[in-house]
């Protein structure tokens, strides 16, 4: 028996790195899993979504896949639409599309690229919340898990005006949806990595400075099934830090609380 068995989740950008890990990890606990993710990256960045739902296979696990832009409402609506179609139920959802531009200062943001990385790291989880919580209202209970940064609460971190205030906005719209579907039974939760071996953030010179102590996204599995299996009266509206998991929250930390 797994930890989500009889479940279901979404996650998004899973075509590669945070978003395939997770997406095995869930299906590998017994969860059917949807994946989605834009059909081509636009940087280039190697793994498609069906290399994704290929590996889930393979593990024996089942997955549907959809591509889908997060940053459009139709493709959103569209993709879970798809979902309670095949499975009836959406139980968790993982938003962990987003983009990153570091080592740009305001003066060289356009705002083109400005608004660019708002809508993928800030209206895309906001898209994807407001398209399943309906379905989640009506089963009085869920599971939201947005992809935090360290990013967002320091500013010592590097991660710079426009990706550190992308991010701010996703862990202050976490905190505050949280108390807003708390009576639905609905936990919404941040989940903040720490810096990870990943496709994208190899093709990061400044990340190879400090590679020797990043970790491979599977590492991140564990916390975000313990996650996933959260509600609105067990943990909800925190802040979840993967480098704290089993101290501060998590199994044993005996911090379950909200």
């Amino acid at each position: 028996m797994g930890q989500m068995d009889g479940m279901v989740a979404i996650v998004t950008g899973a075509s590669r790195g945070l978003g395939r890990a997770i997406a095995r990890e869930y299906a590998r606990a017994g969860a059917r899993v949807v994946i989605c993710a834009r059909g081509q990256s636009p940087t280039g960045l190697p793994g498609t979504l069906e290399e994704t739902a290929e590996a889930i296979r393979e593990d024996g696990g089942e997955v549907l896949a959809v591509d889908c832009d997060v940053t459009v409402e139709s493709e959103v609506n569209e993709m879970v639409r798809e979902a309670t179609e095949r499975y009836g139920r959406i139980d968790v959802l993982f938003n962990n599309a987003g983009a990153m531009v570091l080592g740009e200062s305001i003066l060289e943001i356009d705002p083109a690229r400005w608004e660019q990385i708002m809508k993928v790291n800030a209206t895309g989880p906001y898209l994807c919340c407001r398209a399943v919580l309906p379905i989640m209202m009506e089963q009085r209970r869920g599971s939201i898990i947005n992809l935090g940064s360290r990013m967002a609460t320091d500013p010592n971190q590097g991660g710079g005006v426009l990706y550190s205030a992308s991010k701010a906005a996703v862990h202050m719209f976490s905190l505050c949806l949280a108390d807003e579907v708390r009576e639905y039974n609905i936990a919404v939760n941040i989940l903040s990595p720490g810096a990870l071996r990943s496709e994208g953030s190899a093709a990061i010179p400044w990340a190879q400075r400090d590679w020797h102590v990043r970790v491979d996204p599977s590492v991140v599995g564990p916390c975000a099934v313990f996650l996933a299996l959260q509600d609105a009266t067990t943990f909800t509206g925190q802040l979840a830090a993967r480098a704290d998991f089993g101290r501060t929250w998590g199994p044993g930390a005996g911090e379950n609380s909200p």
